[in-house]
């Protein structure tokens, strides 16, 4: 039987950092938040870190994120997506060439339209399509079983497509 000794915790922030900075700004929205909230997941993460299982550790800290995240938004009373900054850039003449503008259009309505997820769906769906995580992977960092995480990154998708199929035929 082979048993694997952990990486140091220095050595697990090194390795993940980026990619959980990025699905917490996808998560929350904005940069300083994800920062914060990145912050708060590893102090949490360090704390717990001696009793963490050696199995999966990605998963567990992508699990610690995206409570980490979930408090943070119910703290902060906010959960629906900032549809304002891309008016706010539109206004402001940041945005001067039409494909430029068409681009931040598709990917505000992108963004507002996953931000309206329901919340288990918007983790599925960020993990497992945005982050990479295998299904199991998903499941673990959400808490549910892999069927589950399964059906929630359908739904998600379901919904997404059902939402901007619409949008095309009006």
């Amino acid at each position: 039987m082979l048993v694997t000794t952990k990486p140091d915790f220095e050595t697990l922030v090194d390795a993940h950092s980026g990619e959980l900075f990025g699905y917490l700004w996808r998560l929350l929205g904005d940069e300083a938040e994800a920062e914060d909230c990145l912050q708060d997941t590893y102090l949490r993460a360090y704390k717990a870190y001696e009793r963490a299982a050696n199995d999966n550790l990605r998963a567990w800290l992508y699990k610690i994120a995206t409570n980490a995240a979930r408090t943070r938004q119910q703290r902060n009373g906010r959960h629906a997506a900032k549809q304002t900054e891309l008016h706010e850039e539109y206004a402001s003449g940041e945005a001067r060439v039409e494909t430029q503008v068409l681009q931040r259009l598709s990917a505000a309505a992108v963004r507002a339209a996953v931000g309206q997820l329901p919340r288990q769906q918007q983790a599925a769906l960020l993990l497992r399509k945005y982050q990479g995580l295998e299904y199991g992977e998903v499941a673990a960092a959400l808490g549910c079983s892999e069927q589950a995480a399964r059906a929630h990154v359908y739904q998600a998708l379901k919904k997404l497509r059902a939402q901007f199929s619409e949008e095309d035929h009006e």
